[in-house]
């Protein structure tokens, strides 16, 4: 068990009698004397070069997405975040789209949209869909009305669809926050093409957030000979409790993934993730 900071309660000092007690001195001394051992303990433990602040917890996460996502071009979308890592004190919420839709095969075939965007990497849920489908590609629709690609085979009649993803990441206390981010971006054309990030609030953009980038053309056609680039900066955000933050993107082409990729050989090394992102909380606003 790791150790933990005692808080420190206000001491509670016996009441005086009207005439000089030693017994009263002693019992009141006693009082404060365990009150101050146990405030030197924990400035101790926060100031001490062999402990350097390691008891104290601050609010963070952690989360990944092992989905490449794509994007219709010249088209807010939403990055996902479908894998936590580590959290303590914030949570990631869902992007959500309630839709009217069937599925026969992998293609899911949406008719009309009662609320929200439909994005890649999406978890599609509804009477008689098999369990973990989610959305992998774009077909006729471009986040509405048309059809997309799914990863499980299976027949499911016209439903009401739920399709969910997780984007919101979202402070449970107020403070200043540092949002940190990377991508790793595909393209398969032979031209150079254009990337921009940034990030909303509560669903409204953030002025001065986006950053722009410039992804290589392939260098010849063929898997493995892709355009690639991994890019990633940090914000420092401002958060009430409750509050939540998106990273968005929007490319030119089509051409252009967030792009995770299987592990590798010749070396062996782990596979790529398409997103990670991290929140750790910095300081307390007054």
């Amino acid at each position: 068990m790791p150790n933990i900071i005692q808080k420190p309660d206000a001491p509670s000092l016996p009441l005086a009698p009207i005439n000089y007690l030693q017994t009263y001195q002693d019992q009141h001394n006693n009082v404060l004397r365990l009150f101050f051992n146990r405030l030197t303990t924990a400035i101790k433990s926060i100031l001490s070069p062999d402990a350097g602040g390691k008891f104290l917890y601050f609010p963070y996460g952690a989360w990944q997405s092992n989905l490449t996502q794509t994007n219709v071009a010249n088209t807010a979308t939403v990055m996902i975040l479908e894998q936590t890592d580590y959290v303590n004190n914030v949570a990631i919420n869902q992007t959500i789209a309630t839709v009217t839709g069937s599925i026969s095969g992998t293609t899911l075939t949406v008719t009309a949209v009662a609320s929200g965007t439909i994005y890649v990497g999406m978890t599609v849920t509804g009477s008689g869909v098999s369990a973990n489908t989610r959305i992998t590609a774009l077909g006729t629709g471009t986040g509405g009305v048309g059809t997309y690609t799914v990863n499980n085979s299976q027949t499911v009649s016209s439903a009401t669809l739920t399709l969910t993803a997780n984007s919101k990441i979202t402070a449970n206390d107020p403070g200043i926050y540092n949002l940190q981010w990377s991508g790793q971006f595909q393209n398969t054309d032979n031209a150079q093409h254009d990337i921009s990030v940034w990030l909303r609030q509560n669903g409204t953009d953030i002025a001065g957030s986006t950053g722009l980038i410039s992804i290589p053309a392939r260098k010849s056609a063929g898997a493995g000979n892709e355009g690639h680039i991994i890019v990633g900066w940090n914000y420092f955000i401002q958060l009430s409790a409750g509050d939540y933050v998106e990273l968005w993107w929007s490319t030119d082409s089509t051409t252009v993934t967030l792009q995770a990729y299987p592990a590798g050989t010749s070396p062996t090394r782990p596979t790529t993730a398409s997103v990670i992102a991290t929140l750790s909380f910095v300081s307390n606003v007054s």
